[in-house]
């Protein structure tokens, strides 16, 4: 049996390519989300920036000697403690004419604009080596040259505690999302696929014999492969049904003319005689043989199921009225719980030959057992007859020899019954019985 790869898995290949996608889904949304909000952080960090830079320019005031006065500073504390992080300066030609508290004896580099108008961003670094986001823009008073150089910056590490704290909960968000999803996916796989398990089953119940047919209520996207498959069932057992009959009707059209060839046959004299007798009986042979094999239909036949126990009673019953003149005793076991996967008249054709063979030859005794093993069955047909040679055996098997020529019989049942077990995939041994004749051992497949 080939080993199951998981290319070869659909529940596998679904639920695989699935997760894939949820994986690359939630992790561009979840990039994208924190972009965004890195993005918006940041434009809020630089109104506020602007907010104290508009308030920093709003306090600014050019006395009568041209320097810069300040009545009241940007109202934020944090410009007020040392080395907060949060700093403003006022530049007038490369000279800082006023700065906030927070320096404490600092300075920033920066690069002053060419010319007056927007604001810019700058990323620069500042005290104790923070990196900082600072607003620059140049400005020049009403009636006033000089163009000042405000600046106002802060810690560009807000910025990133905010950033990475709204990216640890959207990571463990998408996460247990994530998590719900595989759960969900692998529901909905299996979910899906529960039609396929009903079909395996149902073909399953076909092949053991439990159904005729693909049995159940299906998608509607299945029915159309349901009802093929019920349609092809019928029309295989149609043509089956009529193939046996056309074999029994070649049977009996063969065996009329060659009756009466044979009673013609005795009228001729000397070694032609013989000869033409001993062709026709040949003839007649290979008719049973060959017929009694085209007969076999359970070997390809789905659904099939036979139980041993009825066929076992009617050939005991049979093999009593055929040989009640012998008084066997034949003992046959408990079949009752035990089927055979095949047709019913091949099994019977199988064992009536066996038991046949065996009551024909027997001094008196017959047993008849079985036993389930590993999913076949196994049955032991013994007699305490002469039994055959071992070096006999296998052409008994082959060609059909008869023992005694004055035993009524072709020879063949043995060996038809070993050809229709070999067809169901079987086996048929001759050996030593423990009753002292010969033993019969058949394996068959058995029906769960």
């Amino acid at each position: 049996m080939p080993r199951k790869t998981p290319n070869k898995t659909l529940r596998l290949r679904l639920i695989v390519t699935s997760i894939l996608w949820v994986v690359v889904t939630l992790f561009t949304a979840g990039f994208l989300l924190v972009y965004l909000f890195q993005s918006h952080i940041e434009r809020s960090f630089d109104r506020l920036l602007s907010s104290n830079l508009d308030e920093l320019v709003a306090a600014s005031e050019i006395d009568v000697t041209g320097s810069v006065n300040l009545p009241w500073r940007p109202a934020d504390p944090r410009f007020n403690r040392p080395h907060s992080g949060w700093y403003w300066h006022i530049i007038l030609e490369g000279r800082v004419v006023a700065k906030s508290i927070s320096f404490w004896g600092a300075a920033l580099t920066i690069k002053e604009p060419k010319q007056s108008g927007r604001a810019q961003i700058q990323e620069i670094t500042g005290p104790r080596n923070v990196r900082l986001r600072a607003l620059v823009q140049k400005i020049r008073f009403p009636g006033d040259d000089r163009a000042f150089t405000f600046v106002v910056a802060g810690p560009a590490s807000d910025i990133e505690r905010d950033v990475w704290a709204f990216a640890g909960t959207v990571i463990s968000t998408l996460s247990f999302l994530g998590i719900s999803l595989f759960g969900v996916v692998i529901f909905q796989v299996s979910f899906g696929l529960k039609p396929l398990r009903s079909i395996r089953k149902a073909l399953s119940d076909i092949r053991t014999g439990r159904s005729s047919k693909l049995t159940g209520a299906f998608p509607m996207e299945v029915q159309p492969v349901i009802s093929e498959l019920n349609d092809l069932l019928s029309y295989n057992a149609a043509l089956l049904d009529r193939a046996r009959t056309q074999v029994g009707n070649l049977a009996h059209s063969l065996k009329n003319p060659l009756t009466v060839i044979g009673n013609e046959a005795r009228e001729v004299k000397g070694r032609r005689g013989a000869l033409i007798r001993k062709q026709l009986q040949s003839v007649n042979e290979n008719i049973d043989r060959y017929l009694s094999r085209a007969r076999i239909s359970g070997a390809s036949v789905l659904g099939t199921r036979t139980g041993a126990l009825e066929v076992l009673k009617d050939l005991k019953f049979s093999m009593n009225l055929l040989y009640k003149d012998r008084d066997l005793n034949i003992q046959v076991a408990d079949f009752e719980n035990l089927s055979f996967q095949g047709d019913a008249q091949d099994f019977e054709e199988m064992l009536g030959n066996i038991m046949d063979n065996a009551c024909k030859w027997s001094r008196g005794a017959v047993s008849v057992k079985a036993e389930l093993d590993n999913g076949r069955l196994r049955i032991s047909v013994e007699d305490d007859g002469p039994g055959i040679p071992e070096e006999m055996r296998a052409e008994v098997l082959k060609r059909g020899l008869r023992m005694d020529e004055k035993m009524p019989g072709t020879g063949l049942g043995l060996g038809i019954a070993r050809d229709i077990a070999e067809l169901y995939r079987g086996s048929l041994e001759l050996g030593r019985s423990s009753l002292g004749g010969l033993s019969v051992k058949l394996t068959l497949p058995a029906a769960q």
